[in-house]
């Protein structure tokens, strides 16, 4: 009995967990644009810039995620953040690239964001997640 218990209750937890993405190691694409605010800019301007890009993307219905680092060892240039835009698979991210960039639906938030910050590189990568204990 305690046998089918702990065998049912295994089953459960890595069915949740792959439920909401977590324990799938499959890599997905990420953007980042390594950046410095411009003048009288905020990270509060980043912020609605990324509001800006969510709802171009949830218009579309391309799921995507944002994150901004900012340094606090290294290069602590006041100002310097690091914004990353992940998707989860590339599929989805060249629908999401075709319709912000080649289709225009992001020309109004691209204004916005040279507004905002001077980017010096922009990279693409994939990501991983392969330990999580946040949730």
């Amino acid at each position: 009995m305690i046998k089918q218990i702990s065998v049912g209750l295994m089953l459960s937890l890595s069915t949740m967990a792959f439920a909401d993405d977590h324990g799938s190691s499959s890599p997905g694409p990420v953007e980042t644009w390594n950046c410095v605010l411009n003048e009288g800019k905020t990270l509060d301007d980043v912020r609605k810039v990324g509001a800006m890009v969510a709802e171009v993307g949830k218009a579309a219905g391309d799921p995507i995620a944002q994150w901004v680092f900012t340094p606090f060892t290294g290069d602590m240039e006041a100002g310097r953040f690091v914004l990353m835009t992940g998707w989860p698979s590339f599929p989805s991210m060249g629908s999401s690239f075709g319709n912000f960039f080649t289709d225009g639906a992001g020309d109004d938030v691209m204004v916005e964001w040279a507004a905002t910050a001077t980017c010096e590189t922009r990279n693409l990568y994939t990501v991983e997640e392969l330990h999580n204990t946040l949730d």
